[in-house]
């Protein structure tokens, strides 16, 4: 019987030992399939760059043709100009100006600084080959082929002041992998089959210009915290189903109550990771700030410290975007300020003053898009406009130039004819940074000027 008894508290010793393994061992996986759960989900997120240079201010650039370092690198430098152009363009920040059109004018002895705002120019340095050959130990080659390398770089001149704006450069290789007779040193002198290379080693290097000249999106993933302490696994992982089911909002209702309720970081910072993925940076930043002032944790500290970079990133391509949409605010502007100061039964004649030489070209179509903009408003408002078409026909009765500078008494003698008994004259002015919109309202009847616009930042183009 003793001996029985021995050999049943063995046996449930030996049972106690297993489930306690047991025990442990689910408690191990449970820990790595939560915390791998967490750290495997990542939100993703698209987030505002400002460019690798400076270019706040530019609006009009002029693509100059890719300067060769050797004869030989001409075609490359040719296609490097064709990309550059390609690139920028695709930006859709700029308004791209002939570099054909700026070699005319320098040619002519005209000065530049009306017509563009910055010049994009670019060399090749270095186009140079080589054989190359891999054997393993034993002798036999692995592998051989020609390598190609290729040196260039990029700038952008401020028209105004000649300012250099960078310059950046790039430097890339390719291998071509097949048997070659080819002398393996390193030549500048780039063999045909080398320069056929170099085209696709340019594109490769400059798929990212746009980054360096423009404000640019950034697609980011950011990898959610998973949560140490047991006994909120329960909770953080509820919060979890609900972020990969799309459901931002409900998750992050439910981190933030996990944070208040228990001080977990980890939900902290995946509510802020959140706010993020819901646009609202700056909130994201206010609430780990306070989380960072009730714990001082290191790891919510770095979590705000990037928080601010972005805010930082966000203001910087806010100014860029200021830039960018800066004539249609002006628009804005010019119809605010002529509801505001036209007399009471207005007939009112807009004309645009600026000339139509080719270089000046751009600037008019600027005045035409603000013209057409107060026409649309002031029908709105039941303000008259005079029709174009009765203008074109006086001024061409009286045989001036449409698309022509006019003075003033001549523009008062032609909207008397035309019926209209104030005039709004509207022209461009100045460049670079002092580069205006100027706005001049007549009273035709009482022959003077009830308002002009100023150099005030309101009215830069």
């Amino acid at each position: 019987m003793g001996g029985g008894g021995n050999l049943c508290k063995i046996g449930n010793l030996a049972l106690s030992c297993h489930v306690n393994i047991l025990a442990v061992f689910c408690i191990a996986v449970a820990t790595f399939l939560l915390s791998g759960c967490a750290t495997a989900t990542k939100v993703p997120l698209h987030v505002q760059r400002t460019p690798n240079l400076n270019t706040v201010g530019i609006q009009r650039i002029a693509i100059m043709p890719f300067e060769a370092a050797s004869p030989d690198y001409q075609q490359a430098a040719q296609h490097a100009t064709s990309v550059a152009a390609a690139r920028i363009q695709e930006t859709n920040h700029f308004t791209l100006v002939s570099a054909s059109e700026i070699q005319r004018l320098r040619q002519a002895g005209q000065s530049i600084e009306g017509y563009v705002d910055a010049l994009f120019t670019g060399q090749i340095t270095y186009i140079g080959s080589r054989v190359y050959q891999t054997r393993t130990n034993g002798g036999k080659t692995v592998e051989d082929g020609l390598a190609v390398e290729v040196h260039f770089n990029y700038s952008l001149t401020l028209v105004r002041d000649g300012t250099l704006i960078g310059p950046i450069n790039r430097k890339g290789a390719i291998n071509i992998k097949g048997p070659t007779s080819m002398s393996g040193a390193m030549s500048s002198v780039p063999s045909r089959l080398a320069l056929n290379f170099a085209a696709q080693i340019i594109d490769k290097e400059m798929e990212l210009l746009g980054q360096d000249v423009a404000p640019y999106i950034l697609k980011i993933d950011r990898e959610l915290e998973w949560e140490s302490n047991k006994k909120l696994w329960r909770q953080m992982e509820a919060a979890l189903a609900q972020v990969k089911k799309g459901n931002y909002q409900t998750a992050l209702d439910s981190y933030i109550s996990i944070y208040n309720t228990h001080q977990s970081i980890a939900a902290a910072i995946n509510a802020s990771i959140l706010y993020e993925a819901l646009g609202e940076t700056q909130t994201a930043a206010d609430f780990m700030q306070s989380v960072v002032a009730a714990t001082g944790d290191p790891k919510a500290r770095n979590v705000l410290a990037r928080l601010n970079n972005d805010l930082q990133e966000v203001a910087g391509s806010a100014e860029y975007d200021d830039i960018q949409n800066q004539k249609e605010r002006v628009a804005g502007y010019v119809n605010q300020e002529m509801m505001r100061s036209l007399p009471a039964n207005a007939r009112v004649w807009i004309h645009n003053n600026t000339l139509s030489d080719q270089g000046m070209m751009h600037d008019r179509n600027i005045v035409n898009d603000v013209i057409d903009d107060l026409t649309v408003a002031f029908l709105r408002n039941g303000i008259t406009v005079v029709d174009r078409a009765s203008i074109a026909l006086i001024m061409s009765e009286l045989d001036f130039q449409m698309s022509g500078y006019v003075s003033e008494r001549d523009l008062v003698s032609i909207g008397n004819l035309a019926g209209a008994n104030t005039i709004i004259i509207l022209n461009v002015t100045g460049a670079g940074a002092m580069r205006r919109l100027q706005v001049r309202i007549l009273d035709i009847e009482r022959g003077v000027p009830v308002f002009q616009s100023d150099t005030s930042e309101h009215w830069r183009l």
